[in-house]
């Protein structure tokens, strides 16, 4: 009961400063599109072995690039839902990975990437994904933004390569670089919080990966990203003026931003809301709703989602709902997919019947209405 009222304080207290409007906007931002994680389900029991807690990490479990199959049923589903408008995804999306093969033939010495897109060819039922994905694009139901390069802190990845033996250089041989903590059998920094730093060479290194992942972006998809949300939530200030070099205006986020301190050795909160804009003219856009089912397994998503939107329109304010790839990715485990399609459906169904008006719109589409006041 306590945890309830803790819970409601806190969706109040989320939406009670920033930018207002009348209109019913629902945003669904869903981040690591384009990001490996893993390639089969068979190296789940390698991985027990090992003495990898792979129950502890439902990120591992279920998540991989998305399959030709995987995005059908996730388009379907949105086209079923009896509105004009369109729900759509904006898909947040790691434009490279690790390129293993090349890294392998240089000893570990240096670090490469490749372009996503060539990484789709290295994967089975993968066929024509990026074809689809287009097309779901052009369809107006999936709109790519930049979530980063790679969804990888590369320096201590590499640093931890260097030693054989470790769960580390084991994962790479398998093409996964990355377990959670709690999983972990090695006590180490985050690999996947990409922008912290613990040097004034990862600082210098994480600027030049978001100018090439910008310029990687713009190739790919043939437009600018117009919005942006740092891995893991985390960013330095400093960050935010390359980005707007790059084209970026809105920087989508949760409430608190972890900004890294080299000398401290920890991230500093600086806290945000949505509306709230920066020195050289970016707005921040907070996520105030979340639908995450399969990394908040015991929680009833819809009705918790539900009571968030509804706590934002009382506000006067956009409803951004965070939403993982996870949810959608059935290529390790269809089950997965398959039961978080069906809450989907619920979810966009009951926000249709009980706002009639609602807008659905993609993050950098709300960015540029808070840019021109369009209240």
């Amino acid at each position: 009961m306590l945890q309830q009222l803790k819970s409601k304080i806190r969706g109040h207290a989320v939406n009670a400063r920033g930018w207002r409007t009348s209109r019913k906007i629902v945003v669904i931002e869903s981040d690591d599109w384009g990001a490996i994680r893993l390639p089969a389900a068979r190296l789940l029991e390698k991985f027990n072995e090992w003495g990898i807690k792979t129950e502890k990490d439902p990120m591992l479990r279920n998540d991989s690039l998305a399959s030709a199959e995987d995005l059908m049923r996730l388009f379907e589903t949105i086209q079923g839902i009896p509105v004009k408008d369109k729900p759509v995804i904006t898909a947040n999306t790691i434009v490279a990975n690790p390129d293993f093969k090349k890294i392998e033939s240089e000893d570990f010495q240096s670090y490469y990437y490749q372009p996503f897109t060539e990484t789709l060819q290295n994967y089975s039922s993968h066929e024509g994904v990026f074809d689809l994905w287009k097309k779901g694009m052009e369809e107006g139901l999936f709109h790519s933004q930049f979530h980063g390069r790679e969804h990888l802190h590369v320096s201590r990845w590499m640093k931890g390569l260097q030693d054989r033996s470790s769960e580390t250089s084991r994962l790479f041989h398998e093409r996964v670089y990355a377990v959670c903590g709690s999983a972990s059998t090695e006590t180490k920094k985050s690999y996947l919080a990409a922008y912290e730093w613990d040097s004034d060479e990862d600082r210098e290194f994480t600027k030049t990966s978001i100018r090439e992942g910008l310029e990687l972006f713009e190739s790919i998809f043939g437009y600018k990203s117009r919005s942006a949300i740092a891995p893991n939530y985390t960013w330095h200030p400093e960050l935010e003026k390359i980005y707007s070099d790059g084209g970026v205006k809105y920087l989508q986020g949760g409430t608190v931003q972890r900004s890294p301190d080299i000398d401290a050795g920890k991230n500093i909160p600086i806290r945000h809301f949505t509306g709230e804009k920066n020195d050289i003219g970016q707005w921040y856009l907070v996520r105030n709703c979340r639908f995450e089912p399969t990394l908040d397994p015991g929680t009833d998503n819809i009705s918790q989602c539900m009571n968030q939107i509804k706590t934002a329109f009382l506000w006067r304010k956009p409803a951004i709902i965070e939403s993982h790839r996870v949810n959608y990715i059935g290529y390790i485990n269809p089950q997965n997919r398959d039961n978080n399609l069906k809450l989907l459906d619920t979810l966009l169904r009951k926000i249709v019947k009980t706002w009639p008006d609602v807008e659905f719109m993609t993050s950098d589409r709300l960015g540029e209405l808070m840019d021109y006041n369009v209240l």
